[in-house]
Order: C-alpha cells, then structure tokens, then sequence
C-alpha cells in the first residue's frame, strides 16, 4: 500500500526544520554579540565543567590579591610609623648628647621639654591605626594597645600598660602561607633585655651580682631604727636619737671617743668616727655630735662614768625599702639581701655589708623600660630630679643614650623584617597575577567565541532557514489539483 504524505506532514516538517534552523541562527547571534561560546551546560557539558572549575579558581586568586593588598597597605603603614619612631629616637639621642654638655639649667629644661614633645610623638605612634585596626597591638587589633598613666610612686617611673597580645596577627594567603600583619607593642617598643642593675648613693649600699626582677627605676630607702652602746661609758641614746641619728652599721663598724676632761663625769669631750669633738656636760640629754662623713647621733652624756676616756662601739640597725616604706627589711649588714616591693613582689638583691648612713639610693635596671619610659627617665634627668652630682648626671645621661640607642636598634629589626614581608608580598603578587592572568586565558580559549567560525554558521543557519521558508511557502500554496497530480 503506497503511503501517502498529508498536509499535517508538511506542517509538522515546517514546524521541525524552522525551529532547527531558527535556533541555530539564535545561538550563532548570542555567541556573536556576547562572545561566549555557549552559556548552558547542555551547550558543552565538558567545557562548561571546565569554565567552572577555573571560574571558582579565579576567584579563588581574587581573594588571595585582596588579602595581599590589605596586607602590603597594612605592612607599609607599619613601616611608616616605624620610620617616625625612629627618627623621634635619633633626634632624642642628639639632645641628649646637647644635654651632657649643657650645664646651664635653662637649657636643660629646654632640651627635657623637647623630650617631653617627642614622648607625646612616641605615644602617639604606640596608638597608631591603619583601616580602623591598631598597628600595633597584635591579634587584638580592635582596641587601643596601650594605656599611659601618671608616673607611679616617686620614683617618676611611667606607668604604661600594654592591652595588646604577645602574639602577631596573621594574614593568610592559600591553604600553606602567613604572613605576619599586626606586630605586637612589647616587641616593637618593649623593654631591650636587663641589663647589670645601677644603683647610685651614699649610704654605702652595693648591687650584687644576682639578677634582679625589679624594672625601670626605683629609689631605696635606708632608715635608722635604733642606737645601742657598748657598756662601761655611761653614755646613752639621745631623745631625737630614734629616727634622726644617720649612722648605720653592725657593733663596732661605729665608735665614739669620750674623753672625762672633769674626772669626774660632769664634763668633757666626745667625737664620732674621729669627727670634730664636741663638749658635753652631764645636763646634756640630746647632744647632737657629727663625724666627718657627715653622719649624726644625738647622745645623753647625763650619766658618764667618771674619768671614762676611751672608745666606744655603736650598733646601729635600720632599715631597707623599695617600696616607699610601705614594706621595709631589718638591715642585716650581710653580702646578699633581697628587698621586696610589697606592690609589684619584684625584687632586687642588695649587698648592705658596707651600710654606714640612712639616705635615699637611686636604683635602675637598664634594658628594662620601655621606650616611653625611657624617654620620660631621660627627660627627668635632665631636670636632674635625682639630685645628682654633676659626674653622677652625666652618667645617669650616658645611661639613658644607651637605653635610646638599644631602642633605635630594635625599632630597625622590626623595620628589616616588615620590609622582608612586604618583598615577599611582592613576589606573591606577581605570582598571584601570573596565575589569574593563566587563567583567564584558559578561559578564553575555553568559552570565547571563534568569530569566524560563528559567522560562517550565522550564514548557514539564515541561508537553510530562508531555504526552508520558501519550500513551506510553495508546498503550502499548491491546490487541490496540483496536490494530487
């Protein structure tokens, strides 16, 4: 049986080549004018995986450029900070040089206020920010790394606390590399490393060789308690003798020399240490007698023994602090004692062998202050509120050009090192470019359209679908004779 094709078959094959044809035309237009190859993963299931997988890849690359944008742009905010710390310490250690040789006080104050300035600037960089985030606090970069306080004591020392973390803050590029960001304030401004401990005084009180916990500076207080005298003489302790005699030492290491000129107690003479003598009578109850070192005892010479003439040995015993008196320790005249600060529970080791005299010591712990305190100690002693002599200032000067020139030394390792990240961020960027430059061209040569190609098909798909409109329209307008002739 011979088939036969209907009109329906007709419409069916017009419909089914025009949309063949329509949509070949569609593509190569949308791959023209947009210049991808294909869109839909239907297009090209293998390419279009591969596009995706370098799309996530590129993305990928994108993140690591952002992160190490933010890190050089971070890293070089660092330097610049540290670079005004460092000239701030340069100019200190000049005008301390000026302050050694100046011997006017004017000019003193002048230069210590300079300092005082150059303290702020250094205070200000601790507290520096970069993108709402502080330089220098380490991992809690959120918050202010340090808080500066009134001097505490009387010792001038600054009270700076550091609110950061002792650990840096990293940013990370990839799975595998870190790169430190955020340094931390302890190593960038922290104390340099003790050093041997000073103490500066007349009360005959040594550093040992022990190390001591106690830093920046502090002042130890030598006291007299009480004043003994061997027997035989008659002689006593004066009424201002507790708390106003000065001689310190263990029996013996003290002596008077009574001489009876009356015979019979009622006068005579008596010296300290082969001091200057002085005259007393039996009335006297608070004889003031001083030896040549300058050091007193108030005596009570109401009952000499008669035709006494000889010496005497003294005991006096006192006291150690280095805490304002708030906590003090019997002076025990031995190579090694270890003084407590009741506030802090540091300590330092005191040699109190040869303590002859109460008085105020001046103790430092060099490499223990950081760089503000440093600068503060600098600027007090300048005003030279230790009273010290003037070979005593000068050292005391020479001491804190060390302690600024240690500083300095530790401000350019921080710097060599953050300009060693920041060449390592450099190559990483390039690298980082290289790839996504890779990648892109993967891409292209993945998804970009080949336009002459999309041409020739753009043609071809118009050139088949005019063909086809014109076969439906002639099939279409044949009539009922021509259809079956």
């Amino acid at each position: 049986m011979a088939s036969r094709v209907t009109s329906q078959i007709f419409a069916r094959n017009a419909i089914h080549f025009n949309s063949i044809h329509g949509s070949a035309l569609a593509r190569a237009q949308r791959q023209i004018s947009s210049g991808i190859r294909f869109e839909l993963p239907s297009e090209q299931p293998i390419e279009y995986r591969q596009v995706r997988s370098l799309e996530t890849r590129f993305t990928q690359l994108e993140a690591d450029k952002g992160v190490l944008d933010l890190t050089t742009a971070t890293l070089n905010a660092s330097v610049s900070q540290l670079q005004d710390a460092s000239e701030l310490v340069t100019i200190a250690k000049g005008l301390v040089q000026q302050g050694i040789q100046a011997f006017d006080l004017d000019e003193r104050e002048a230069i210590a206020t300079e300092i005082d300035a150059l303290l702020k600037q250094a205070e200000s960089i601790g507290l520096a920010q970069f993108n709402g985030n502080y330089l220098f606090g380490g991992t809690r970069s959120d918050q202010p790394p340090f808080e500066f306080a009134k001097s505490r004591q009387e010792n001038g020392v600054l009270e700076v606390a550091y609110l950061g973390t002792s650990q840096r803050s990293q940013s990370h590029v990839g799975d595998s590399i870190s790169i430190d960001t955020y340094y931390t304030g302890l190593e960038v401004f922290g104390a340099t490393g003790r050093e041997s401990s000073v103490l500066v005084g007349g009360t005959g009180s040594r550093i040992t060789s022990a190390t001591d916990t106690v830093v920046g500076r502090a002042t130890l207080q030598v006291r007299h308690t009480g004043t003994s005298y061997a027997a035989g003489s008659g002689v006593q302790v004066g009424v201002n003798s507790i708390g106003n005699d000065t001689i310190l030492g263990p029996t013996g290491s003290n002596q008077l020399q009574i001489n009876d000129t009356s015979g019979t107690g009622a006068s005579g003479t008596v010296s300290l240490n082969g001091g200057p003598e002085v005259t007393f009578t039996s009335g006297d109850t608070n004889l003031e007698v001083t030896d040549r070192d300058g050091r007193v005892v108030f005596l009570d010479t109401t009952a000499i023994t008669a035709g006494f003439n000889g010496t005497v040995d003294i005991t006096a015993t006192g006291t150690l602090s280095i805490d304002g008196g708030a906590s003090t320790l019997p002076i025990d005249f031995s190579t090694s004692q270890q003084v407590v600060d009741s506030v802090s529970g540091r300590f330092v080791s005191i040699d109190s062998s040869e303590v002859r005299q109460t008085g105020d010591d001046s103790l430092e712990f060099p490499g223990t202050s950081n760089l503000f305190q440093v600068l503060k100690a600098t600027a007090d002693d300048l005003r030279n509120e230790r009273d010290f002599t003037t070979t005593e200032y000068g050292a005391a000067l020479s001491r804190r050009y060390n302690e600024l020139d240690n500083a300095a030394s530790k401000l350019f390792d921080m710097m060599g090192q953050q300009a060693t990240s920041l060449r390592t961020m450099q190559t990483m960027e390039e690298r980082v470019d290289d790839l996504m430059l890779s990648v892109e061209t993967r891409l292209s040569d993945i998804q970009a359209t080949d336009f002459p190609e999309a041409v020739v098909q753009l043609t071809n798909s118009q050139n088949l679908l005019q063909y086809t409109y014109a076969v439906t329209a002639q099939l279409t307008s044949l009539n009922l004779l021509q259809f079956l002739s």
